[in-house]
C-alpha cells in the first residue's frame, strides 16, 4: 500500500523565534542556502509523494512567493483566515487533501535519514485495519517526553514520566477529524481519544532528529553543521 499525499503544517506565527520571524514566516527561516520548508519538500520529492497541502496563515504569501514553481510536486494550500490550531489546521484542509490517509509533517523538523529513512519507516508498519494513527517517536534525551508505548508498539499514556517524544512525523486517517465538531482545537484532542480506543500507535526512530522551534535550537543546529 502506498500513501501519495502529505500535508506540511505551516501556519504557525513563531513566536518563540521572537526577532527571526518578525518579516519572515518560521518555515522560511533559512538554514544554509535552504530554507526550512526547502529541506522538508526535497526529502517529500525524494520519497515519491504525488502532492502535498501546506496550510498558511502568517504572512502566507511570502510562503506562496519562495515556493511558486521551484519543485516539481505538485503543492496546494490550504488557507486559513484565523490560526485553527493543528488539529483544526489539518481538518480545514480535508477537502483539499481527498485523501483517507495522509502523512503530515510539521515545518520545524529536521530527520536526517541516510541510513533509516522516516517515511518507509512508518509507512511499513501502518494498518489502517489496527489503527487510525502512526507517530514517529523518538528516545527523549533531555526533553520532556510526549508518550509511551508497548511491546507491540499500542500508545499507552502520555504522561510526565514518558520516555519518548513525537518528532512531528505521522500518518493519519481523514475520518478522525469528521467526528470532531470544532473548527479549532489540537492534534492532542484526537491522541487522548485514540489511546483510549487503542487505536494509535508509535513507531521509534533512532537516527538524527531535530525540532528547530526556538531560537536556542536553531543556533545549536546552525552551530553543528558549519
Amino acid at each position: 500500500m502506498k500513501i501519495t499525499t502529505i500535508m506540511i503544517l505551516a501556519a504557525g506565527l513563531g513566536k518563540r523565534m521572537k526577532h527571526y520571524t518578525k518579516k519572515v514566516p518560521k518555515p522560511l527561516i533559512k538554514i544554509g542556502n535552504e530554507t526550512l520548508i526547502e529541506k522538508i519538500i526535497k526529502k517529500i520529492e525524494k520519497n515519491n509523494f504525488k502532492k502535498i497541502v501546506i496550510n498558511i496563515f502568517y504572512l502566507k504569501n511570502k510562503i506562496k512567493k519562495e515556493l511558486n514553481n521551484k519543485f516539481k510536486v505538485k503543492i496546494l494550500y490550504s488557507e486559513e483566515k484565523a490560526l485553527l490550531n493543528t488539529g483544526g489546521g489539518i481538518k480545514n484542509a480535508l477537502k483539499i487533501l481527498n485523501s483517507r490517509e495522509f502523512f503530515v509533517i510539521n515545518s520545524d523538523i529536521i530527520i536526517e535519514d541516510k541510513n533509516n529513512n522516516p517515511f518507509k519507516k512508518l509507512l511499513n508498519f501502518w494498518d489502517p485495519k489496527r489503527m487510525d494513527a502512526l507517530l514517529l517517536l523518538h528516545p527523549k534525551k533531555n526533553l520532556r517526553g510526549d508518550f509511551n508505548i508497548d511491546k507491540k508498539k499500542l500508545i499507552i499514556d502520555n504522561k510526565n514520566d514518558s520516555k519518548y517524544i513525537f518528532t512531528g512525523l505521522q500518518i493519519l486517517k481523514s475520518k478522525l477529524f469528521l467526528e470532531i465538531k470544532k473548527k479549532k482545537f489540537p492534534l492532542s484532542l484526537i491522541y487522548d481519544g485514540l489511546i483510549k480506543k487503542r487505536r494509535v500507535f508509535g513507531v521509534v526512530f533512532n537516527g538524527k532528529w531535530f525540532h528547530l522551534g526556538t531560537i536556542d535550537t536553531l543556533k545549536e543546529y546552525k552551530k553543528m553543521i558549519k
